[in-house]
């Protein structure tokens, strides 16, 4: 699934790219390079948070979050695409309409957001707190949004700034604080290992405590472990 993703994202934007500098070079205005240019910048567009989704469902413990993700970046990125060729009627002046075409824009990026924080996995407990912290104030920020949407209740601005700088700081700081708990594993040098034990070998051999023969073949032995 990551991988369709990744190659999804990376032809989306050589065709994005190239059609917009075809379009710019060449003055094709046209109302169909116009559309196809808008389908592979929406497909580019949903492929972002929808490969963020994609790893934590493959990575993360949690795979409803990263389910439901997939599911809305591929609904919302139909939905644009239907909009961009008019095989759905926009009405301008419908409030319902707008409604509709923010929460398509505000709930891949969130869930998409959620999905990269469900990866980082620890087992120390300040690193736990801020991940769930940040994932309780991404969704209230949701909510918060999603009532400002439909139920045009007005939220003062400030309250919206105050838990994006909250959720900034929990999504940087989580993986941060993560890296800092990860202690290397000691790795045992083998190959000293194996050099100290056919020292061991040659001192017996010199006190001919063992045989030519024998440290031979013990010394093959501890070379091919």
């Amino acid at each position: 699934m990551k991988k369709l993703v990744l190659e999804t994202l990376i032809i989306t934007f050589i065709i994005s790219a190239l059609f917009g500098i075809g379009i710019v070079l060449l003055d094709l205005w046209d109302d169909v390079s116009i559309k196809i240019l808008f389908t592979t910048v929406t497909i580019f567009c949903a492929s972002i948070p929808g490969l963020c989704c994609s790893i934590s469902y493959e990575k993360s413990k949690d795979k409803v979050v990263p389910l439901v993700g997939i599911i809305v970046c591929v609904i919302s990125c139909i939905y644009f695409i239907l909009l961009t060729w008019e095989l759905v009627t926009f009405e301008w002046d419908n409030a319902l309409a707008w409604d509709f075409m923010a929460t398509c824009i505000v709930a891949p990026l969130s869930l998409g957001h959620i999905s990269l924080l469900l990866l980082v996995e620890s087992n120390d407990e300040k690193v736990k707190y801020f991940k769930i912290g940040t994932i309780i104030l991404s969704v209230i920020l949701d909510i918060l949004i999603l009532v400002e949407i439909y139920a045009e209740i007005a939220i003062n601005w400030k309250v919206f700034v105050v838990f994006g700088i909250l959720v900034v700081l929990g999504t940087i700081v989580t993986p941060l604080m993560n890296k800092l708990d990860t202690k290397p594993s000691v790795k045992p040098n083998n190959e000293a290992d194996k050099y100290k034990k056919i020292e061991q070998l040659k001192a017996l051999l010199d006190s001919n405590a063992i045989t030519q023969e024998e440290y031979e073949t013990e010394k093959n032995k501890i070379l091919n472990s």
